[in-house]
């Protein structure tokens, strides 16, 4: 599901654990610099229990809304590798800012009754040369199936099925030397019960009506990171390869390899304008589940509206400052995915625009918040965003 934690400064005025009055607390969502309303003072100084919003915009799986209880074991501002509080204010992107690690319970429920909880740690380690993912979590899916024809074929309207997934992430990452790459292995398990709400023929790719089936690779990573800002960014570029191997071994009912690659490149093209191009290409090697193979990402299109052996993802996206703290954003997408059968099915080609609108809402922290307007093939969406879209 794609969720994001909106306007957050709007939803958590209300700071439980802060004795000050109410005007001095105004004074913290207020930049000294134009006098804005900003929340990077109050953001920055965040450590211990931190409760956030969630908002699901999902087409697949409808509205949602939920919560999560984080625990920042540093201030969220970070810190510099003598742990002193770091000041994001005067970071580059060589400042080596060293982001908090975190501890998380979540849970959320969308609008045709999907719903997911679980827990999270993400550990930043001997002054951010380790960095560890862990997750476990369980869901209910209330999703379609199109097919794996490129959205063409026999179920192009769509297949209705539960998938209840638990979900078993390990992750850790290694910075090169001092370089911006890092290099990883992940363990990812999906243990799943399926059903369909079908009646008469079943498509080739689904072995039952009712059926259980696990799913479970170890992968290897190489990222690339230099922008400017995790939020936000206006210049830099996050790039990166990986390879997963699902094998019996590894508690994995099918044995094949998925292989992604994916760039995104942010540049500023005046001092009010910034472009963004993203791509980004899926590909799936042997026999697999249906639900893992890959399928367009794109605002507009819901999650596995068109999957295939092969996806490969554009996007375009500008920036415009026209006043002070206000954007403008023009975006564009195309997304291809080719059909597992070639003989039966030709691929799909579809092309994806909006607009939308930001809010510099985190000057610090150079994060922007605010609306887009997504129209796919199908339909038009609305997405709530904190920070970049693309993630």
């Amino acid at each position: 599901m794609r969720s994001a934690i909106q306007l957050i400064a709007v939803l958590l005025l209300l700071d439980l654990n802060s004795h000050a009055t109410a005007a001095s607390m105004m004074d913290d969502f207020i930049d000294p610099q134009d006098g804005m309303f900003d929340v990077s003072h109050w953001l920055a100084e965040r450590k211990g229990f931190f409760p956030i919003p969630i908002i699901i915009t999902e087409p697949a799986v409808g509205f949602g809304l939920g919560a999560g209880l984080l625990f920042l074991h540093d201030p969220l501002a970070g810190k510099t590798a003598d742990g002193e509080t770091f000041d994001p204010q005067n970071i580059d992107h060589k400042g080596r800012l060293i982001p908090p690690s975190v501890s998380g319970l979540f849970g959320a429920y969308t609008e045709n009754e999907s719903w997911l909880v679980g827990g999270a740690h993400m550990g930043v380690w001997r002054n951010d040369r380790i960095r560890y993912t862990g997750a476990l979590a369980q869901a209910s899916l209330n999703l379609k199936f199109f097919g794996l024809d490129g959205g063409n074929g026999p179920a192009s309207n769509g297949l209705q099925f539960n998938i209840r997934p638990t979900i078993l992430l390990q992750e850790l990452k290694f910075r090169l030397k001092e370089s911006d790459f890092f290099a990883g292995i992940n363990y990812l398990l999906l243990d799943s019960n399926i059903e369909f709400d079908l009646s008469g023929l079943l498509p080739i790719e689904i072995p039952s009506e009712k059926f259980d089936s696990r799913s479970a690779s170890v992968s290897l990573l190489l990222d690339y990171d230099s922008r400017d800002t995790l939020f936000t960014p206006g210049d830099g570029l996050s790039a990166g390869i990986k390879a997963s191997f699902y094998r019996e071994a590894f508690g994995s009912d099918d044995e094949f390899e998925k292989y992604k690659a994916y760039a995104k490149f942010f540049t500023p093209l005046s001092d009010t304008l910034v472009l963004g191009l993203r791509g980004e290409a899926d590909t799936l090697n042997g026999e697999a589940p249906f639900y893992e193979y890959p399928f367009i990402n794109l605002r507009g299109i819901p999650a596995m509206r068109y999957q295939g052996e092969t996806v490969t993802v554009g996007e375009a996206e500008f920036r415009w400052n026209f006043v002070s703290r206000w954007s403008l954003i023009l975006f564009g997408g195309a997304g291809r995915a080719q059909s597992i059968d070639t003989l039966t099915a030709a691929d799909d080609t579809v092309f994806t625009k909006g607009l939308g609108f930001r809010y510099f809402i985190a000057r610090r922290f150079g994060a922007h918040a605010g609306v887009d307007v997504a129209k796919g093939p199908e339909d038009t969406v609305v997405y709530l965003t904190f920070g970049q879209a693309w993630y």
